[in-house]
C-alpha cells in the first residue's frame, strides 16, 4: 500500500534507468535517492515520482522498499529504514569487498538490475480494482513533489540575491544556461551535495561523481566522459565542477595538454572558497571542543591557490574569474561556445562557502 523505491547505483545503465521509470510510472511509486551523495543519476528529477534526496521521513512509513542498485545506501548502516520489508535488487547485491554493508534486506533480486526492473513491472500489472488506488497514489506524490520543486525555486532564488556566489545559486544558474544534454561531472566534496537537486539530472548519465577515496581524478573523468559522448550521436557538452582543492590534486598541466592533444574540449568550473572545507568541518566533528575548534584556527585548511581561470593560457584554452551571480550566466554560455570551439574554458567562481 505504500511502497517507496530507493536508488543509489543503478543508473550507470541507460537501461535499468529507462527500466525503473517505467516501473515507477506504471505503479506510481515513489522515488529518492538513498544518499546525498551518489555516483550516478539514478531517476530525472523533473519527474513528478520524484521525492529528493536521501529524505528518511518519506522511507519512514513505507510498508515495501524497494532498494535499487544498492551499495550503502542507509546512515549510520544499523538504522533500517521504513515499517516493512526491504528487496534489495542489484547484480552484486551483498559486495565482500567493502569493510561494512548494512542493507538491512528481507530479500535479493539478484541479476541484471533492468531485466529484473522489467521483470518486475511485467509482474506487478495492475489490475482494474488496483485503480483507484494508483490514482490515489499518484496524485498524492505528485503533490509532493511539486511542493518540493516550489521550494527548491524559492531556495535558489534567496541565494541567488544574496551577495557573492553560494553553491546553490551556481547550480541554478546552471540549470538556466547550460544545455539539456549536459553531461555533469562531480569533485567537490562539500558542494555538491547542495548544488544536485539545482541541476537538470533529468536524463541516463548526465552526472558523474568521481569517487575511490582518492582525489586528482576529476579532469580525467571528465575527459573520459567526453570521449564516450563523441561516439554517440550527439556531442554532448561536459561540465566538471570541481573544489579548489580537489583542483590542485588533479595532474592540471598533464590533463589539460591531453584535452587538446585529443581534442577534447570541457568546461571546468573550480568552486572557489579558498580553503579544504570538508578538512575543517573534520576538525570540527572528530574532535568537538578541541583547540581547532574553540580557537578556530584550523591548519592545513586554507588554500592560497593561484589565479585558476589562467592555468590554461600555455593551451589556448580561456577563462574567467566569476565573483558575481549576474557574471554567472555569460560566462558558462561563453565557456560552452569555447568548447564548441574546440577549446576547453576554465571558471574560477569564488564562492561564498
Amino acid at each position: 500500500v505504500k511502497p517507496v523505491i530507493a536508488v543509489e547505483v543503478s543508473g550507470r545503465d541507460p537501461e535499468a534507468f529507462a527500466a525503473l521509470v517505467e516501473l515507477a510510472d506504471t505503479l506510481a511509486i515513489p522515488v529518492v535517492g538513498a544518499r546525498s551523495q551518489v555516483t550516478y543519476t539514478g531517476f530525472p528529477q523533473n519527474h513528478p515520482m520524484w521525492q529528493g534526496w536521501a529524505d528518511m521521513t518519506v522511507l519512514g512509513e513505507a510498508d515495501l522498499i524497494l532498494l535499487v542498485g544498492g551499495k550503502t545506501p542507509w546512515y549510520p548502516p544499523s538504522r533500517k529504514p521504513g515499517q516493512g520489508q526491504i528487496v534489495s535488487i542489484g547484480e552484486n547485491p551483498i559486495k565482500q569487498h567493502l569493510a561494512y554493508q548494512t542493507l538491512c534486506a528481507d530479500h535479493y533480486l539478484e541479476g541484471d538490475v533492468a531485466t529484473a526492473l522489467r521483470l518486475l513491472a511485467k509482474a506487478a500489472k495492475p489490475a482494474k480494482a488496483d485503480a483507484a488506488r494508483i490514482t490515489e497514489r499518484r496524485a498524492l506524490w505528485t503533490a509532493k513533489h511539486q511542493a518540493m520543486a516550489r521550494h527548491l525555486d524559492e531556495v535558489a532564488a534567496t541565494e541567488r540575491a544574496q551577495p557573492g556566489i553560494g553553491p546553490i545559486a551556481l547550480a541554478s544558474v546552471a540549470a538556466q544556461v547550460l544545455p539539456a544534454d549536459t553531461i555533469f561531472v562531480d569533485e567537490t566534496i562539500t558542494h555538491m551535495p547542495v548544488m544536485r537537486s539545482h541541476l537538470p539530472l533529468n536524463t541516463a548519465q548526465s552526472f558523474f561523481r568521481v569517487t575511490g577515496g582518492a582525489l586528482g581524478q576529476g579532469i580525467a573523468a571528465a575527459l573520459g566522459a567526453k570521449l564516450a559522448a563523441r561516439g554517440l550521436s550527439n556531442d554532448r557538452p561536459v561540465v566538471l565542477f570541481v573544489g579548489d582543492g580537489s583542483f590542485l590534486y588533479n595532474p592540471i598541466v598533464q590533463a589539460l595538454g591531453a584535452s587538446k592533444a585529443y581534442d577534447l574540449p570541457i568546461v571546468i568550473v573550480v568552486c572557489n572558497n579558498q580553503k579544504y572545507e570538508a578538512m575543517r568541518k573534520g576538525h570540527v566533528f572528530h574532535y568537538a571542543g578541541g583547540v581547532s575548534d574553540t580557537t578556530k584556527v584550523h591548519y592545513g585548511v586554507d588554500i592560497d591557490g593561484p589565479e585558476y581561470h589562467e592555468l590554461g593560457r600555455h593551451f589556448g584554452f580561456g577563462g574567467a574569474k566569476v565573483e558575481t551571480v549576474a557574471a554567472l550566466g555569460p560566462a558558462l554560455s561563453h565557456a560552452i561556445a569555447e568548447t564548441k570551439a574546440g577549446r576547453t574554458a576554465l571558471l574560477n567562481v569564488v564562492m561564498t562557502r
